[in-house]
């Protein structure tokens, strides 16, 4: 039986979190990576329907959003060597990964039209 207990928690501490530090994103980071530490640490929440591979290429599945769309909390799936397109995230975010690992590359783009420059792994 999953424990839905656990996320209903996680979110509700989250929307505390986002209504006590405001426009303090480091306070928020800070924090809210220690809440998401916590949830990813057990796996026995996650519904089994949010963590279906695809052969093609990675998914994502919405399991909250904010009534106030302050945030939303995501599933984000991928089978073994999927990848996702270079992008950038222009807002605070924070990433757990509960099963598994993920390997991030990362680029500096010295101007539009020239080529990116890989930073590291």
């Amino acid at each position: 039986m999953k424990n839905y207990q656990r996320f209903r928690s996680f979110v509700a501490t989250l929307t505390h979190l986002i209504e006590q530090h405001g426009t303090n994103e480091s306070a928020l980071l800070r924090d809210g990576s220690r809440l998401l530490s916590e949830l990813v640490r057990n796996d026995d929440w996650l519904p089994d329907e949010a963590a279906i591979v695809s052969a093609v290429g990675y998914r994502q599945y919405l399991l909250h959003c904010d009534a106030r769309e302050r945030f939303s909390v995501v599933s984000f799936v991928w089978g073994p060597g999927q990848k996702t397109p270079i992008h950038d995230h222009t807002v605070w975010g924070l990433v757990g990964v509960m099963r598994g690992a993920e390997q991030c590359e990362e680029y500096h783009w010295p101007q539009a039209g020239r080529p990116m420059i890989a930073t590291g792994t």
